[in-house]
């Protein structure tokens, strides 16, 4: 997953879709511990689209197909959080984003909440342009960049700033 991330965000590969981010933070955006700690963790689950395994045979004996698209989804007091979202740059534009972000709707829901929250660089109109397509509205809520936490990445410029979002969901609809 971190792989997955970091090809849809910060990699050569991510240039070839539209979330890339490289120009502004290079380095990495999540690495392999970080993404074992929130697999781990109480407070929320890790979504996986993974493409279809190729014939039924023995799984062990069959290649690895690297996954689409993820998403974390953290459940807090009244919303639920949802991070490390990403599809595989040659995939972007197919719906992909979509069933992933419906997913992690319906988790909310499934935790009877019914606001889903996210941040977002704050020189990414296109991405911001993309979830208030999606359902989502700027709070006016501004979060600093982690400057000094490499493992967040390296800042490419000293104006960095994450917007918050949200969505408010159908109490009874699924996605």
């Amino acid at each position: 997953m971190a792989d997955l991330v970091h090809a849809a965000y910060r990699s050569e590969e991510s240039r070839r879709g539209w979330t890339t981010e490289s120009h502004l933070v290079g380095g990495q955006r999540v690495d392999a511990t970080m993404v074992r700690d929130l697999v781990a963790a109480d407070d929320g689950v890790v979504l996986v689209l993974d493409a279809p395994k190729p014939g039924a045979g023995d799984a062990a004996a069959e290649p690895a197909v690297p996954l689409l698209a993820c998403c974390h989804v953290e459940r807090r007091e009244r919303t639920a959080y949802v991070g490390m979202f990403a599809v595989r740059p040659a995939l972007q534009g197919r719906g992909l984003g979509r069933r992933m972000l419906a997913a992690a709707e319906d988790q909310a829901r499934a935790w009877s909440l019914t606001t889903l929250e996210l941040t977002v660089l704050d020189h990414r109109p296109e991405l911001l342009a993309w979830y208030e397509r999606c359902g989502f509205a700027l709070t006016g809520v501004r979060h600093p960049f982690p400057y000094g936490d490499d493992r967040f990445g390296l800042p490419q410029r000293p104006d960095l700033a994450l917007l918050g979002m949200t969505k408010q969901l159908d109490p009874g609809g699924t996605a």
